[in-house]
């Protein structure tokens, strides 16, 4: 009976093992997979520049925050809006743009006017539009 529970014992300390290896195993190839594979090269398009048939986008979708990507010939643009703000004096910068084995990350940080800075009062719908080169992978809004 003793040499039973003995290899009960070694059979229980293998497969916590295995399951300990498994677990980390498998943690480590999820964070490769968002691992930094460099920064994208990028431009953000001012108004004029903005295509025709995005920026009716933009004009159907400005009211609310919205995130979305727009592909003209070998082009990806990301757009970002955030929506109605009560003044203007709003500003849009993107902190990371960057792709992994798996899409295309981006984080954008949005500015309120400072305190003593002098803005129209009026209702404006700040966006940004960003262009690079066409990467066929998912973007990811951070």
């Amino acid at each position: 009976m003793k040499k039973w529970k003995g290899v009960l014992t070694g059979i229980l300390i293998c497969f916590g093992i295995f399951m300990c290896a498994n677990v980390l195993t498998g943690c480590s190839i999820e964070s490769n997979d968002e691992k930094k594979l460099g920064e994208v090269d990028f431009t953000v398009v001012p108004e004029e520049s903005i295509p025709v048939e995005l920026k009716t986008i933009i004009d159907e979708r400005k009211k609310d925050m919205f995130k979305t990507t727009f592909i003209d010939n070998d082009s990806l643009y990301i757009i970002i809006g955030y929506g109605s703000q009560p003044t203007g004096g709003y500003s849009i910068g993107v902190s990371e743009l960057y792709e992994t084995k798996n899409g295309i990350y981006v984080k954008t940080e949005f500015l309120g006017p400072s305190k003593n800075e002098v803005v129209s009062q009026m209702v404006t719908y700040p966006y940004i539009v960003i262009k690079l080169d066409y990467i066929d992978k998912s973007v990811v809004f951070k």
